[in-house]
């Protein structure tokens, strides 16, 4: 799954034979083998991402995919242009939305399969089979595939299928082909991945279920599970940028119902400001649960009292509470026998509270006396 390998130095002073060779893998690749994974049949294909054609560092550039089971596997629900079909070896050649094809992959392609024949020591070339991904056929591969005495045939929107000398060759084209039911998850490796990630087609709910599981590949590409080292990655920030404006619009269209079912009430509210938990709520429903004195505090007296009849006010008060509770022109009405059967503090209440009054009493101004005639 190498795209290409590139010399790394430390410094631009080291000479030719320090340096070693950094290879550097498509961000897309891993995408790819993820959405393959999920798509395949369960336990009836190995999907490997690369493979050593040779003792030296030689790696084919392709996916392939290897039938574990004999018998006749269930027919995949999704990506049938791209995994339906396949042959006991089927590798898969692949160009991700910032590439073309060109007129080399045409007889790399060729070149790989012969290798494979070799390398994997497989006796009969017709149990191996080609399969190209790419966002679209370009003249010059075609050309190139014509000069190697290929020619494809459409079979379908975005779907082409030849010989590539002994091998079946199917050309899936990404960007027709996501438009067809089923196929809508090709969208991630196409250049509207990169250009318009909201523009994705609407998922059904098994490509939703797909899509989650290639965000989670996703997110090890950026922070790589421990233990693991973190490789050179093409693209790498696109691919994480696309996906996570993908992801958000995606959201968008979920209804609200359907984004809370599942979460704590804890998990609803959190972030939300008082107001805003509040907001749209009846009265009686923003007190509900609430211990009378939380919902007494911060009110004032006056406020706490609004709205009742004078015997809801003193419903609960003792006697002497009543007595203190009137004004002090009713307390000094009351008669000192019956003041004197009051419990002695709240006596000495009463008598601080008048006494208090009649010192705030201005004293009356006596008319001066007319002079007598």
């Amino acid at each position: 799954m190498a795209k290409a390998a590139q010399p790394a130095t430390k410094s631009g002073t080291r000479s030719p034979q320090g340096r070693r060779r950094v290879r550097v893998y498509t961000a897309w690749h891993p995408v790819l083998v993820a959405l393959l994974e999920h798509v395949l049949p369960a336990g009836w294909y190995q999907c490997i991402s690369e493979f050593q054609l040779a003792r030296e560092p030689l790696r084919v550039d392709l996916v392939i995919l290897r039938r574990r089971r004999r018998g006749a596997p269930p027919r995949p629900s999704l990506l049938t242009s791209v995994v339906g079909g396949l042959a006991e070896h089927t590798l898969v050649h692949f160009k991700g939305p910032t590439d073309e094809l060109e007129r080399d992959d045409a007889r790399m392609l060729l070149a790989y399969a012969l290798q494979y024949l070799v390398v994997a020591e497989i006796e009969d070339p017709a149990s191996v089979a080609l399969r190209v991904l790419a966002p679209r056929l370009t003249p010059r591969f075609v050309e190139a595939l014509r000069s190697l005495d290929c020619a494809l045939t459409p079979t379908g929107p975005g779907t082409h299928e030849g010989r590539l000398c002994v091998f079946p060759l199917r050309v899936v084209e990404t960007v027709p082909a996501n438009a067809r039911d089923g196929h809508h998850l090709l969208y991630t490796v196409t250049p509207g991945m990169v250009a318009d990630p909201g523009g994705i087609p609407a998922l059904s709910p098994t490509e939703i279920a797909v899509f989650w599981a290639l965000l989670e590949h996703v997110e090890q590409l950026r922070r790589p599970l421990p233990g693991r080292r973190k490789r050179h990655m093409k693209d790498e920030k696109r691919v994480v940028e696309s996906f996570e404006k993908v992801l958000t619009r995606l959201v968008a269209r979920v209804p609200p119902k359907q984004r809370l079912a599942g979460l704590a009430p804890e998990q609803r509210l959190a972030g939300l400001a008082p107001e805003q938990r509040l907001a749209g709520l009846a009265p009686e429903q923003r007190l509900a649960g609430l211990a009378p004195e939380q919902r007494l505090a911060g009110l004032a007296p006056e406020q706490r009292l609004a709205g009742l009849a004078p015997e809801q006010r003193l419903a609960g008060l003792t006697e002497a509470q009543t007595v203190l509770a009137l004004p002090d022109a009713v307390l000094r009405a009351l008669s000192a026998e019956y003041i004197a059967t009051l419990p002695r503090e709240t006596q000495a209440a009463i008598q601080k509270r008048l006494g208090a009054a009649s010192r705030r009493r201005p004293a009356r101004r006596r008319k001066p006396r007319s002079p007598s005639r």
